[in-house]
């Protein structure tokens, strides 16, 4: 008899670490499932495979420093799109016929971009060494995203670095022209809010003062939504401070209670039920899956590796949870659309287009248009939510001047009624 450890998932997809001793792992995986479990790791405890794990975990930790080291050093914000265009300048070399360590070093000595330059000496230094080009991209992550590595690995393993890379360089630039389009939207309510703000502390601190005082000395007062306006200013003034205290606390009380396990399931999920908000976190995070599925597919690893592949990039983790769940079915002989289906991770038209899809041996064409019509429907939203938007801050921006200059007008109205010649 031997003691194994796994790592198992319950009915309601929570994930439950374990130990059981069986004669071989076979046995332990039937053990498993007998509690009502389904497994997706299982492993052998003894002294050589602790020792293994030791050196991994010294080995990932080491990584992991690096990978650090390395993003302090990086530009922030201008990463992804420096990274994506050195993309481009390997894409050009490689698909000529140079190999991708020749085209590495090619470009570390012709590239002018300070930042492109740093990308191509780390590279190569990495690939002198006899590593792969995906183990040295990790080694880079301010430069380009986990998920780009993988599907680097992936073609890799194949020999297809070169379609690959037009995946990923296409699925690159849709993601920044979504991301422009929120940004782009984004910025005229945000403007006009600002000004507004400006505008009426201009009014509730400056001009609204000395109206009253010149009232005062004519003999009159400000009128009654004037006086609301100067007290709520002045309530503001004294509570504020405190009550920006008090959401800081909270939200770092959040910030640190999402950090765990259990907690950052359920701030996820509750992401996800956000009116609009929820949907378009949704749909990036399906747009984004299915974009990868379908470039993974098309490189030829198998099935199961891809959702192994895919799973590492879920940002969202209770969606990441689900994904996972039903992985584990697909790994006992489960087709892709039925473990989706009952995790209800994609519309229902979205898994008959996957299940005709699967049936035909048009798996990838069947991923690529789910990953189309995912698109469609994020930017759809997005014009929603940025109309939403822009309304309201106009709205909101009309009508905070509005008030502000009504009440002043009115009281001085009123003060020059009462003054006779």
């Amino acid at each position: 008899m031997a003691k194994f450890k796994y790592v198992a998932i319950d009915s309601k997809g929570k994930t439950l670490p374990g130990e059981i001793v069986a004669n071989d792992a076979k046995q332990a995986r039937q053990k498993i499932r007998h509690k009502g479990l389904t497994p997706l790791q299982i492993k052998s405890v003894s002294g050589g495979g602790l020792e293994k794990d030791k050196k991994k975990s010294k080995k990932i930790s080491s990584s992991k420093k690096k990978a650090f080291n390395e993003k302090k050093r990086g530009v922030r914000g201008k990463g992804e799109k420096i990274g994506l265009e050195f993309l481009k300048r390997l894409l050009e070399l490689h698909s000529s016929g140079m190999p991708v360590a020749d085209a590495v070093k090619l470009l570390n000595q012709r590239l002018s971009d300070p930042g492109q330059k740093e990308i191509a000496g780390v590279l190569w230094k990495e690939l002198a060494e006899g590593k792969t080009l995906s183990r040295a991209m990790r080694n880079l992550p301010e430069y380009f995203s986990e998920s780009s590595s993988f599907v680097i690995e992936a073609g890799e393993a194949t020999g297809n670095v070169s379609p690959i890379l037009k995946k990923i360089i296409s699925h690159l630039e849709e993601k920044r022209e979504i991301k422009s389009k929120v940004l782009g939207s984004m910025a005229y309510p945000v403007f006009v809010g600002l000004v507004a703000f400006g505008v009426v502390l201009f009014f509730l601190f400056f001009l609204l003062p000395q109206i009253e005082e010149m009232l005062a000395s004519l003999g009159g007062e400000l009128n009654l939504m004037a006086r609301v306006l100067i007290n709520g200013s002045n309530w503001v003034l004294a509570v504020g401070p405190f009550v920006l205290i008090g959401l800081l606390i909270a939200s770092g009380t959040i910030i640190q209670w999402s950090k765990t396990e259990k907690g950052g399931m359920t701030f996820d999920q509750t992401m996800l039920k956000l009116p609009l908000f929820g949907n378009i976190i949704y749909l990036s995070e399906m747009f984004q899956l299915a974009s990868l599925l379908s470039t993974l597919i098309w490189s030829g690893i198998g099935l199961t590796e891809n959702l192994r592949l895919c799973e590492k990039t879920i940002r969202n983790r209770y969606i990441r949870a689900r994904f996972r769940s039903a992985r584990a079915l697909v790994n006992e002989g489960k087709s892709l659309p039925e473990a989706l289906r009952k995790f209800k991770l994609m519309p229902l038209m979205q898994l008959d287009i996957l299940e005709v899809g699967e049936r035909t041996g048009n798996l990838g064409n069947s991923m690529e248009d789910s990953s189309h019509s995912f698109r469609e429907q994020l930017t759809k939203k997005i014009k929603t939510m940025t109309t939403l938007v822009s309304g309201g801050a106009l709205g909101f921006a009309f009508s905070l001047v509005a008030l502000v200059a009504i009440s002043i007008v009115s009281s001085i109205f009123q003060v020059s009624k009462s003054i006779s010649y």
